[in-house]
């Protein structure tokens, strides 16, 4: 069975697990500068990356593929449930019903998803708001260590994953960090995440704050849950400081009588190893191995890793009847052009994209009514089935171009500072002097605030993995304006 390697990057510390199947086989630590890290937000991505480098070079850890998971703090879960829709408009289904129920702003967030178990007649969907800057944050510094990260997980759920049971109460901390999780059917129904001011408190005072949060997330959810409320046959797992003071479990339950102990591991370890501290990189490793008929861990196991920064990978398309594809085609060439206006428009880019990629789920579905009525034609049409593996393959070409100038588009906006500022992005061929190249390419003209800031917004663009060839080639002070900027040019080659 293949190794596995998680790493949790929390605000005081790096920790690192490596597992062989159900065998940890490594695991280690690093402390962090105070600072560094601040409620899950790398504040310094440059020595954050230099001490996971450190560590993965002291503990003799190949740098290769890492599963890694972001802080809860400030990340909003919650269980929505539409009506059956198509498959085809799902997506956009779910993102209309997140603006409706999230509480903050989504465009200050990414939305991760799990669909759930649901009756025929309704689609239940396990929803995550998580912070853009945190995660973004979380992603850099990992490829900015030399590290190859496949999967993003979030704290609270790799913890929920550790418990085997079908339905339990999760209470974890570390230092200042604080998770209670409630898990019914093995999916966990309520999520909280906090951060406590631990200069000022005594251990018997976060206690304190502690069983007043847990109590108040049991009453949230048996007031809506009034059918089913949690009684005390529910056990309280703990892990964590808490799993070190058994003396103080009293106090954390206060008034409840439910049963308690501590979180187990679900891995087979040395005795010198300490579960409670390593207890999210073991959640983490659980959804690597495969599944079995005696598990009951949580089901929530997506990959909040925004699509762009995930590997490039392909996935097939159906073979659509010659009249669809006319019209697909169509709706596509115009989308090309769409996407073409967007590069003068880049301050608007992001919406107008959305606002095309629904036009777009909506024309899937009109197509699909006109796809079943010309489903009794299809026998007539074998002779020119040569004709439409072309018109396919010209689609999927036309498809994939579009889906890669979309995905750049999007990574450059996203991944640029507040330093940094664009007059144009244009793609095509090169028409500059510095460099010769036959293909055609992302150019980037902008300016920045300083000569460091357009360096390190090319340093992440390089980060991403997103194109073979990150080249600068123009920097220019520019001080026709009362503050000096520095206006620049970068080229992107695939």
């Amino acid at each position: 069975m293949a190794k596995t390697t998680t790493l949790y990057i929390e605000d005081a510390e790096i920790k690192v697990l490596v597992n062989n199947g159900k065998k940890i086989e490594k695991w280690a630590s690093s402390p962090l500068e105070t600072g560094l890290v601040i409620d899950g937000l790398i504040q310094d991505e440059t020595k954050v990356s230099e001490a996971i480098k450190t560590l993965f070079s002291r503990e003799k850890i190949p740098a290769g593929r890492v599963v890694a998971a972001m802080s809860g703090l400030k990340s909003i879960f919650r269980i929505i449930t539409l009506p059956a829709v198509p498959k085809n408009i799902l997506d956009e289904a779910i993102k209309n019903e997140a603006n409706r129920v999230i509480p903050t702003p989504m465009d200050q967030n990414y939305l991760s998803y799990q669909i759930l178990p649901s009756a025929q007649s309704e689609t239940k969907v396990f929803i995550v708001a998580h912070p853009k800057n945190t995660t973004d944050s979380v992603v850099r510094t990992i490829n900015k260590a030399g590290l190859r990260l496949e999967v993003l997980d979030i704290a609270p759920l790799a913890l929920c994953r550790c418990a085997n049971l079908e339905k339990v109460i999760i209470v974890s901390n570390w230092l200042d960090n604080v998770d209670i999780a409630i898990i019914i059917d093995r999916i966990p129904q309520v999520i909280r995440s906090l951060s406590l001011p631990i200069e000022s408190q005594s251990l018997a005072e976060r206690i304190s704050t502690i069983a007043e949060e847990l109590a108040r997330t049991i009453t949230f959810y048996n007031s809506s849950h009034a059918e089913s409320p949690l009684d005390e046959s529910v056990p309280v797992l703990v892990s964590g400081e808490l799993a070190k003071e058994p003396d103080s479990w009293p106090l954390l339950l206060d008034e409840l009588s439910n049963q308690i102990s501590i979180l187990p591991s679900p891995f087979v370890a040395s005795e010198d190893f300490d579960p409670s501290v390593y207890i999210v990189n073991m959640g983490m490793a659980i959804r690597e191995l495969p599944a079995s008929t005696d598990n009951h861990n949580s089901l929530i196991n997506f990959n909040a890793m925004p699509g762009f920064y995930k590997p490039k990978g392909t996935s097939p398309v159906a073979i659509l009847v010659p009249t669809v594809i006319v019209l697909l085609v169509g709706g596509l060439v115009w989308g090309w052009f769409y996407i073409d206006d967007m590069k003068q428009k880049n301050n608007t880019l992001e919406p107008q994209v959305q606002v095309q990629e629904t036009a777009l789920i909506q024309k899937r579905a009109e197509l699909s009514a006109i796809n079943i009525q010309l489903s009794n034609t299809q026998k007539s049409l074998t002779s020119i089935e040569p004709v439409v593996t072309v018109l396919n393959d010209m689609l999927w070409d036309m498809y994939q171009g579009r889906e890669t100038i979309t995905g750049d588009y999007k990574a450059i906006y996203n991944l640029h500072s507040s330093n940094i500022g664009f007059y144009t992005i244009d793609y095509g061929p090169y028409n500059g002097y510095k460099i010769v190249t036959k293909t055609n390419v992302l150019t980037i003209r902008g300016y920045g605030l300083t000569k460091t800031a357009i360096l390190e917004y090319a340093g992440v663009l390089r980060g991403s993995n997103r194109w073979q060839d990150v080249i600068i080639t123009e920097i220019v002070k520019d001080i026709s304006d009362s503050v000096s900027t520095y206006d620049f040019e970068i080229v992107l080659i695939n």
